[in-house]
């Protein structure tokens, strides 16, 4: 499962580098996506910076097999899944709501599987350094 994380991670890394390119294009126009401040804009803007960062995060992830290790079977499989999902979601979500504004309702589930994950791997720490790892 780790590995899936690392191909997930790159694969956002690689969608944040395509979207800065096609948005750095546009972005000199003040008026492209309803103008700067805009919330179309503005959801733009962290798609990109979400694909990135979730991106370097499930890297980050899939590398800590040393922690994950130490929980149940059922967590890090759980964890996992949760950081491939909020990493692939939250830009998803994001260019959605730039699409349609009423889908920015849908934020909750990536940032959800997000949180879980981190919480996952935030325990698998906590038991790594009790062990006296």
């Amino acid at each position: 499962m780790h590995d899936c994380n690392v191909l997930t991670g790159w694969g956002g890394m690689i969608l944040g580098a395509l979207l800065g390119m096609v948005f750095g294009l546009r972005a000199e126009s003040r008026q492209w996506a309803g103008g700067y401040g805009s919330f179309q804009r503005q959801a733009l803007r962290l798609a990109h910076v979400a694909a990135f960062a979730l991106g370097m995060i499930n890297v980050l992830y899939g590398s800590s097999t040393r922690a994950l290790d130490l929980l149940p079977p059922w967590a890090v499989v759980t964890g996992s899944a949760a950081m491939i999902a909020g990493g692939l979601l939250m830009p998803a979500v994001c260019l959605a709501a730039a699409w349609r504004r009423p889908l920015k309702l849908l934020f909750p589930l990536p940032a959800s599987c997000v949180l879980a994950a981190l919480t996952i791997q935030a325990w698998a720490w906590c038991r790594l350094v009790a062990a006296g790892g």
